[in-house]
Parts: C-alpha cells; structure tokens; sequence
C-alpha cells in the first residue's frame, strides 16, 4: 500500500477527486468521488431507462464509497495528522444531466471511461465528445507507450520496422507503375 501511494497518489491532504471505474453485467460505468463537493457523481455513457439497473450501479458506487471512505481513515494516508478526514461513504450521489453517451449498438463504455479518466483535466463539465475511431487510437497508443508497459519500447521499435517495410513496398510499387527500377540498394 505505501508503495503504491508514494509512487501513483502522493498524500491526500489535498486531495480534491478521486476516479473509480466500475464494471458490472458487462458493462463499465465512472465514479467521481468529489471531495470538495462532498459528492459521487456518475458518469455513464450507456444510461438505462431501468429503474433498477440505474439503482443497481448507484448503489454499487455507494459500496465502493464505503470501502474508500475506510481506506481514508488509514493515519498513512497523511502528512498531517490534523488534517480532516473525509467520509466518503456518506457523500451523496450526483447525477448530472448532460454527460455524452456513447453511440447505439457500440460497445464504448470502456473506451469513455479511459477517455474520461486521461482527458478529465480537459473539460469544465461532465459533458465528453463523441467516442470514434481517433479516440480509440488514441487511447491504444498511450496504453501500448505508456512508461509503465514494460514491452513498450519492444512494440515502438516494431512499429518502426513495420513503417520502414511498408514505405519501402509502396515506394518500389510507385516505380513500377512508372516504368522505373529502382536503384540496386533498394
């Protein structure tokens, strides 16, 4: 656990929010835990017009605010001891109206989370852009470099190799076409 907090969260004296994905019945929603507002705002790109299904994942936000309102308690989470600790299993859900939703019949919940949890510091809102093919490349290219990938490098330098083949082909594919030969080193 101190590895973890020293090396991705730091202390929580400041902390202001935290990101939860949740995933449940094949489906991930997102949980902001807004310290400042005392809320748990939800955030889902596939809202149900069922009552129950809609119970069901604000209650399993509320579940998952109790184990981290415990979390929270921990005197290691701390530089100074004074320092109010938040309850964050009794903060009340929020449920803001203008979140995007993804596109019928896609199976993007996944994709608008990630989205939400890396652009976050974008937006003022809880508004979020469409998701299409830009943003899920996007997302894959950051997974596959990230620093903590150990393959990344592994996979850029293949990447690169594949570039290099593939210019090669259609740069030798444009010279036939054109009744030229290309040169003996290539």
């Amino acid at each position: 656990m101190d590895y973890i907090i020293n090396m991705y969260m730091g202390k929580a004296d400041e902390l202001m929010m935290i990101y939860v994905p949740i995933h449940i019945r094949n489906h991930w929603f997102f949980m902001i835990v807004d310290v400042w507002d005392t809320s748990l705002v939800y955030l889902d790109s596939l809202r149900s017009d069922d009552a129950e299904e809609t119970a069901l994942r604000i209650s399993m936000m509320t579940e998952v605010a109790h184990y981290l309102g415990g979390m929270l308690q921990s005197a290691s989470l701390w530089k100074n001891e004074e320092t109010l600790r938040p309850f964050v299993g009794e903060f009340e859900p929020k449920i803001p109206t203008n979140t995007g939703q993804q596109a019928p019949g896609t199976m993007d919940c996944g994709v608008w989370v990630c989205q939400w949890m890396m652009n976050s510091h974008l937006w003022l809102d809880y508004s979020l852009e469409d998701i299409n093919e830009a943003t899920r490349m996007s997302i894959v290219v950051e997974l596959v470099t990230s620093k903590h990938n150990p393959l990344a490098k592994v996979v850029a330098d293949r990447a690169v190799n594949f570039w290099d083949q593939e210019m090669l082909r259609h740069h030798k594919e444009g010279m036939r076409r054109k009744g030229r030969r290309a040169s003996p080193s290539t």
